[in-house]
C-alpha cells in the first residue's frame, strides 16, 4: 500500500472509531477497558496513528463490532499479468517435464 492510501485508511479508521466510541457515549479509557488496552493506544488510534491489526480489531471489538477487511483489485492489468505469468511457468514446467528433465529429486 503506497503512503498516501496508508494514511488515507488510518484516517477512516481512526474516524470510524471515534465515532463509533462517541455513538455508545463511553470515553477513551471506557473503551481502553472494554478493549483491553492502554487508554494511550485509543487515544494514538482516534488520532490515525498507525497501529497493529490486531489492536485495532480489540477497539472494534471493544465497541462491539467486528473489523472486517476488504481487498479491491487497484488495476485489472495486474491480474492479467499475474494470470500471464503463472501460465508462462506452467508451460517452462511442464516443458521441462516434457524434455525428460527431472526437475525435483
Amino acid at each position: 500500500m503506497n503512503g498516501m492510501a496508508s494514511q488515507e485508511t488510518m484516517f477512516r479508521m481512526a474516524t470510524l472509531l471515534k465515532e463509533l466510541r462517541l455513538g455508545r457515549g463511553i470515553s477513551q479509557r471506557q473503551l481502553a477497558d472494554h478493549a483491553g488496552v492502554n487508554a494511550s493506544v485509543v487515544h494514538r488510534a482516534e488520532r490515525g496513528e498507525d497501529a497493529k491489526l490486531s489492536t485495532w480489531g480489540k477497539l472494534f471489538k471493544g465497541l462491539g463490532y467486528s473489523l472486517q477487511i476488504d481487498a479491491t483489485e487497484l488495476s485489472e492489468e495486474a491480474g492479467d499479468l499475474l494470470a500471464e505469468e503463472r501460465e508462462r511457468r506452467l508451460e517452462r514446467r511442464l516443458d521441462g517435464l516434457c524434455a525428460g528433465r527431472r526437475r525435483f529429486r
